[in-house]
């Protein structure tokens, strides 16, 4: 017999991935790899809307903290940072007073000064990237104040599992709890280590739609592993973002650790083949108008330039999964 060498894992890969992306950053300052156009949700969002996937409506874009508004905003609205990881860069506000407003958990209370400097402090940390925008309070039918995170991990078309995570109070791991289910809503159980499954948070309505969302998305990005949060609302699902490396530590049970490094290590062999076939290389974008709300400074605008109609017209033959 063959020796095949170590199994598969993903717990592996995304540390290589973690890796090797710093060096990425010095080799691509244009933003011409898919990999480093992912961290910008303003982007994703373009990407999603083409192929008509809905997205949050964005109210206002914001060149830095200092610039940030909120006085014409909704009495309930979420601000964010273009790039930021987790529940940095991110505070979903309800005005509950002249100049006043809450965390939608209750947690805490900012001025409009003090969102700015909330802001300033992630960027001068370099937590968090440029611009900053805001953006509508999705509700989740039933849900408590924060709305539960559907994150979908997907391998260019293929769903390795679901992890649906519920959050009590924003930015405290101590009040996430997690349940794991597969493309088919099947219960996948334990699937982190000392990480205990709520099997009473309940399956989105619209989870198969959502499945298709993550499949068409995943291979219209263009790259092995992309990791996509979406939200159930009363109108159907929303894109939250696209995740390209996960964070944290990781301590999945050895056979889900392996079977989404197997998923992983085959996506990758998947991409080269459609473009050895083909496929334009990079993101493909759909057919549904979706604008650019980035500065006109921004590496977006000169990537506009820089791809082809091919970007736009090719999804219809490679976005789709194969029989």
């Amino acid at each position: 017999m063959v020796a095949t060498g170590k199994a598969s894992s993903f717990t592996r890969s995304l540390f290589e991935f973690r890796r090797t992306t710093a060096m990425l950053r010095t080799l691509d300052r244009e933003h011409v790899h898919p990999l480093r156009q992912m961290p910008n949700k303003l982007h994703n969002y373009r990407l999603a809307m083409s192929h008509g996937v809905p997205v949050p409506e964005v109210f206002e874009v914001f060149a830095n903290p200092a610039s940030i508004q909120v006085d014409a905003l909704p009495d309930r609205f979420v601000i964010k940072a273009d790039g930021g990881a987790g529940s940095q860069g991110v505070l979903p506000l309800i005005r509950v007073g002249d100049d006043t407003y809450e965390m939608a958990d209750g947690s805490k209370v900012y001025s409009a000064e003090g969102i700015r400097a909330f802001f300033a402090a992630q960027a001068a940390k370099g937590s968090v990237m440029a611009p900053y925008f805001a953006e509508e309070f999705l509700d989740q039918p039933g849900g408590g104040d924060i709305p539960d995170d559907i994150k979908i991990y997907a391998f260019y078309g293929n769903i390795g599992h679901t992890l649906l995570r519920r959050v009590g109070r924003h930015g405290d791991p101590s009040s996430v709890s997690r349940r794991y289910v597969d493309a088919q809503g099947n219960d996948v159980g334990q699937a982190m280590e000392g990480a205990p499954v709520d099997a009473d948070i309940p399956l989105p309505a619209n989870y198969e739609e959502m499945v298709e969302i993550a499949r068409h998305l995943s291979r219209a990005i263009g790259t092995a592993f992309v990791r996509v949060d979406l939200y159930q609302t009363r109108t159907g699902p929303v894109l939250g973002e696209l995740t390209r490396g996960p964070g944290g530590e990781f301590a999945y049970v050895p056979q889900v650790d392996q079977a989404l490094g197997e998923a992983w290590d085959a996506a990758r062999y998947y991409v080269d083949l459609d473009v050895a076939h083909g496929r334009p290389y990079g993101r493909l974008y759909g057919e549904h108008h979706a604008p650019n709300r980035y500065p006109p400074q921004h590496w977006s605008h000169r990537l506009d330039i820089r791809e082809t109609a091919e970007h736009t017209q090719a999804c219809g033959r490679w976005c789709g999964v194969p029989d």
